[in-house]
């Protein structure tokens, strides 16, 4: 559907002729255009050329040529803007929108001059916009560039957004995917057209600006200039472009600038220089609370010795042979003595700022009374450079800076972190603290931030996979914020903390998904001070039909250059890491080798979050349970084995999940066995994965109880496994890549699968995800060489009765919810995601015998008859029963599953898990089930 679109001087003009020129437009029309400075011409197709005037109906195909002064913006109903400057040629070739989806193509033929193209709600998608100019075709995807074409050169730069795509008449194909980098093509005569992308310069963006700037006094062919109340009533600013402003107008070099502090909303105090780069400051929304300064603070004018990394030419890991190249767009710093070393700083006397000499560059940062703030100064050298720095009272600074190519684009390929901070006294915070639960917040990555234009709270996580999610996306990321436990002692009780984030977002085919977690110790180390360290776990799926990444790597402390890792004098502030002194990092790995990256480099990357203490309660004011639970698993597994093909796995007894919490030592152990009880894979029988705390083996993976409801668990090696149909026991490689939560751990991460399922209050029975990477030691089977994937599968538990306790008589009623993975066959491949949806269930527990339900599971309502298994009084209680699609559809699948004690008695709650397909295989899921009666049997 070809949609009316408009031209127009600017974004005042835009609103302002909005309104009056809406109507229904001619078959062929595509827009309305005004000339901003009046040398431009319009040519219909198979007319006579004439001038622009303000208000003209732009006719399909209809090119427009600017002049000496000439001066065009084209607004398009979509928000897409091109402003064309002078001497430039443009034609409109195809412009198909449908507001209602957002969908549609937009095609320019740009043939010499200057235009900025400012991306609508089309360019959002991946082709969504192409512009083809004589040296090739640009494609667009949510952001700003500068177009220059002339004569034999051309340059195009990002300005902002997700990329810059370039297609050569050969077919070649070359990418910008960071805001700051421009495509340069030149003439290179019989050797054929010469391609570089570099960093963007200020003659790129001056030349463009000076072009795009206009002369003053001109009203762009207006014959009535628009008042503002006309601007304020018209309808063109809701439609316009999602992304914030961005001005790139060259100006002079700032002057060194104090900095401001952020309010608890993230607003940024007038004390920043004009058009600082405030997009790269997160609110900060939880500061640390106050503390008494140290004993002995660092006297005002003294030297602080800052450890300060960077992120050099390339970056090689310990473990890895090749190097990385351009490693600060991996957020990977230090890796080396010239990337990781000690410079002096002195703060000066009225405690506002600290100087201090980098690589023979001599810069003052501004601090702010407290908490975290934006700043922008120019070096000794003449640069100037932007960024953020969090101190805490007298004991902690974190400072993070980029050079500023212009007003908005940083130079984030080359970011510099600073840390300086007074170590705790381990015996002094041990005194004061026994018994405790701590939580700590944790700032967005600043070198994220810079990169992206955001911050989120989706810890650890790669840049590039931020790219994949999208704002949209991260920033409705929950979080569990850093939580410590610790009793009497916390060096010898061995404290644990976990931190865990998470968003479920959309439902189905259009369903994004991701997790991060981490659990480890706090503990004393060799020098006596503490430190922190744990595992990088979690994973993501951008898009329905990608493959789950899934997530490895050390999360530790970061030290300052005088080895301390916690700071304050109540461990008050710590900065979370990579652990680049060890030449570690993160990776990521999918079935798919380096998809859904665009490369095996960019699944390596690196991280920096500063904590900050926010309060402290004690233990006992929580509700901390030791226990054993039972219950049931089920996922999609991505396999190697099957090219990739998902393969349903779910439990067949509540013996298959034990859980075991331990409230003296703040741990949680599982093992959870899932069955291919279809048999699709040809080589497993089944996976057992082991979390946390040991069961069997006495050998203890990681996990940390904070309290009832919050608790993570992640590796078990010695426990985790995997059994062949040939009954051979398969061995882990590696330390597999497994975690486990509760849903109650990050409140709120998955309201969107509960749209219209109604979810169970169940508060006495345990649900939530787990996923993993099994990576099999080979064997005599030719499947025994195994490379599995888990990514957001789920769990039921419950304290399971045995036969001998379940009522003989009377009949009760449950209900719940339904939780579980889809995999289902769409044009681009296998589509997979969460869906949840009604339980249901009655039972009379005299004849064994009962009736079950799942209604409005991703558009689909099962019904079943169940019915008790036999076994011995000791056994735990299990029923099953087939079930069958009672919508259209006609699947079919099993409904497994056990009765567990509540407050009320012996039966009040449900657990169980089932496995779903329709005959052709196109659509299968499998899911776990939670149910509970208002009270004891009848």
């Amino acid at each position: 559907m070809r949609r009316c679109a408009m031209i127009v001087t600017g974004a005042m003009l835009a609103a302002t002729f909005a309104a009056s020129l809406a109507g229904p437009p001619a078959a062929a029309e595509v827009g309305v255009a005004a000339a901003v400075n009046p040398d431009a011409r319009r040519t219909p197709p198979g007319a006579a050329t004439r001038t622009v005037v303000l208000g003209d109906t732009l006719i399909f195909r209809e090119r427009i040529e600017t002049r000496g002064d000439g001066l065009v913006q084209i607004l398009l109903v979509d928000g897409s803007t091109f402003t064309v400057g002078a001497n430039s040629d443009l034609v409109i070739d195809e412009f198909v929108y449908d507001p209602d989806a957002g969908t549609g193509r937009l095609v320019a033929s740009f043939g010499k001059g200057v235009a900025r193209f400012v991306g609508g709600r089309l360019s959002k998608s991946e082709g969504g916009v192409t512009v083809n100019t004589p040296v090739g075709t640009i494609g667009i995807r949510g952001g700003i560039a500068n177009l220059s074409v002339e004569g034999g050169e051309a340059a195009f730069s990002l300005l902002f957004g997700d990329e810059l795509t370039f297609t050569g008449p050969d077919g070649s194909r070359e990418r910008v995917y960071e805001r700051g980098y421009t495509l340069s093509v030149r003439d290179g005569g019989q050797a054929g057209p010469q391609r570089t992308i570099r960093r963007t310069t200020q003659a790129d963006l001056g030349g463009v600006q000076q072009r795009l700037a206009g002369r003053a006094g001109l009203s762009g062919g207006a014959r009535t200039p628009p008042t503002d109340t006309r601007v304020a009533r018209s309808g063109v600013v809701p439609v316009n472009s999602a992304r914030p402003t961005v001005a790139v107008a060259p100006r002079p070099k700032p002057q060194a600038v104090r900095s401001s502090t952020l309010r608890e909303g993230g607003e940024v105090l007038q004390k920043i220089a004009a058009r600082a780069n405030a997009e790269i400051v997160r609110e900060t929304s939880e500061p640390a609370e106050a503390s008494e300064p140290p004993e002995t603070p660092p006297e005002a004018g003294s030297p602080i010795n800052v450890r300060v990394l960077s992120s050099g030419e390339s970056y090689t890991a310990a473990f890895d042979v090749a190097a990385i190249p351009d490693p600060g767009r991996h957020g990977l710093i230090g890796g080396g003595p010239a990337q990781d070393r000690t410079v002096v700083f002195t703060v000066d006397a009225s405690r506002t700022q600290m100087t201090g000499t980098v690589d023979g560059e001599t810069l003052t940062i501004p601090l702010p009374a407290s908490g975290e703030a934006a700043f922008r100064v120019v070096t000794d050298a003449g640069r100037a450079v932007a960024g953020t720095v969090h101190i805490a009272g007298d004991h902690f600074i974190a400072f993070t800076y980029f050079e500023e190519i212009s007003a908005s684009v940083l130079a984030v390929n080359d970011p510099v972190f600073g840390l300086w901070g007074q170590a705790s006294d381990v015996a002094t915070v041990e005194a004061e603290n026994p018994d405790q639960i701590r939580r700590y917040h944790l700032a967005a990555d600043p070198l994220q931030k810079a990169r992206n234009g955001f911050g989120h709270d989706l810890y650890f996580l790669n840049p590039f996979a931020a790219d994949l999610l999208g704002e949209s996306f991260l920033s409705g990321v929950r979080t569990s914020d850093f939580l410590l436990v610790a009793n009497d002692d916390l060096s010898e009780n061995d404290p644990r903390y976990l931190v865990a984030s998470m968003l479920i977002s959309g439902e189905g085919t259009d369903q994004s998904s991701a997790i991060s977690v981490s659990t480890g110790v706090v503990f004393t180390n060799a020098y006596g001070d503490f430190e922190i360290g744990g595992a990088r776990r979690g994973g993501f799926r951008a898009e329905a039909t990608d493959p789950g990444v899934l997530y490895s790597g050390p999360v530790s402390s970061l030290p300052g250059a005088d080895g301390g890792h916690v700071f304050g004098p109540d461990a008050e502030n710590f900065v979370l890491s990579f652990d680049p002194g060890a030449s570690d990092l993160a990776r990521d790995s999918s079935i798919a080798g380096p998809a859904p990256y665009a490369s095996d480099a960019e699944r390596s990357s690196g991280f920096v979050h500063v904590g900050s203490l926010a309060n402290e309660a004690d233990v006992g004011a929580f509700s901390r349970t030791t226990r054993v639970l039972n219950g049931y698993g089920a996922a999609m597994m991505e396999t190697q084995t099957t090219g990739g093909v998902p393969v349903p796995l779910w439990s067949a007894t509540p013996d298959d999940l034990l859980m075991s919490f331990n409230a003296e030592i703040n741990t949680v152990g599982a093992a959870l066995t899932v069955y291919d009880q279809t048999a699709e894979d040809p080589g497993l029988a089944a996976l057992r994965v082991g979390f946390g705390q040991g069961l069997f083996s006495g050998q203890n993976g990681s996990s940390a109880l904070i309290d009832d409801d919050r608790y993570a668990l992640t590796h078990n090696r010695a426990e985790t496994f995997a059994i062949s149909d040939a009954a051979a026991t398969i061995a882990p490689e590696g330390n597999p890549r497994s975690y486990m939560v509760p849903s109650t751990l990050v409140a709120g991460a998955d309201n969107a699968l509960f749209g219209s399922a109604s979810r169970c209050t169940c508060a006495f029975l345990e649900w939530g995800y787990w996923g993993t990477r099994f990576e099999g030691d080979g064997g005599t089977g030719p499947f025994d060489a195994r490379d599995d994937y888990v990514h957001l599968g789920t769990w039921a538990a419950g304290d399971i009765v045995a036969n001998a306790d379940l009522p003989t008589a009377g009949s009760a009623t449950f209900s719940g919810h339904a939780v579980g993975n889809v995999a289902r066959q769409v044009a681009d491949g296998t589509a997979q995601y969460l869906a949840a949806g009604d339980f249901g269930m009655t039972y009379d527990f005299a004849s064994r015998l009962g009736t079950a339900t799942i209604s409005g599971f991703d558009g689909r309502d099962f019904g079943a008859s169940v019915a008790g298994v036999p076994g011995g009084a000791s056994d735990l209680n299990r029923f099953g029963g087939a079930l069958t699609e009672t919508s259209a559809g006609g699947a079919s699948g099993v409904l497994t599953g056990s009765f567990a004690r509540g407050p009320a008695g012996p039966a009040q709650g449900v657990v169980g898990s089932f496995g779903v397909a329709d005959p052709t295989g196109a659509w299968r899921a499998t899911g776990i089930v939670v149910g509970q009666q208002g009270g004891v049997p009848d």
